[in-house]
């Protein structure tokens, strides 16, 4: 076989957090359209964001859980595209150096256990 199809996924998980990842808005659902901003998650000039605490507690509990190796050092990129739900023009990611990588899921099926691999 000349070709392997190899397909990813990427997967999103919403945390409960009282407060959004880089800013203490809140995250409450529900509420009027444009009521928990401020001028970080806006992207507003001069503005820095502030890592959640309780995000990397959360994040470090997922790793564990799925095996994956924990990372010395980790680092926060922004990744600039045009989304017309992203005025700010960029997404701030994790997707060279991350805080974990490699983990993988056991879940059970018709055939037995399989293991699903992550990165």
């Amino acid at each position: 076989m000349k070709y392997e199809a190899v397909i990813g996924l990427e997967v999103h998980a919403q945390m409960l957090t009282d407060t959004k990842i880089f800013c203490g808005c809140s995250t409450k659902f529900g509420a009027p359209p444009n009521t928990h901003t401020c001028p970080v998650c806006l992207g507003m000039p001069g503005v820095l964001p502030v890592l959640n605490k309780k995000v990397v507690e959360f994040m470090m509990k997922m790793a564990l859980a799925t095996r994956c190796r924990i990372n010395g050092e980790c680092n926060f990129a922004r990744k600039n595209y045009f989304y017309p739900d992203l005025p700010k023009g960029y997404q701030i990611s994790q997707y060279e150096e991350p805080l974990a990588q490699n983990g993988c899921l056991t879940i059970l099926t018709s055939h037995g256990e399989r293991k699903i691999r992550a990165g």
